[in-house]
């Protein structure tokens, strides 16, 4: 048995789910629809979605990227600006 979520009704007495006027386990008019808990999805909203989980995708790797070439040019200036040890005696 399905029913549309739209359509979807959660008896406040007894915790059933229905779609009828009154509860069908109880006779209980008192319901809350679950679409106001769960939104259904639209296929607009997840390509947007998508869109910008690219978009932050693309920013971490990015942002990973210039760290690591920070890092190796950091690593590489150290060594030559490193001030000269004294010899142990």
């Amino acid at each position: 048995m399905s029913i549309p979520l739209q359509n979807a009704r959660l008896c406040l007495d007894c915790d059933t789910i229905f779609e009828e006027a009154q509860c069908p386990s109880c006779s209980s008019e008192s319901y809350f629809p679950v679409s106001r808990w769960v939104r259904p999805a639209i296929a607009s909203d997840s390509a947007a979605l998508r869109s910008r989980a690219k978009k932050a995708s693309l920013v971490l790797l990015g942002s990973g990227v210039a760290y690591t070439a920070w890092k190796l040019l950091k690593k590489s200036d150290g060594k030559s600006t490193e001030p000269d040890k004294k010899p142990a005696k």
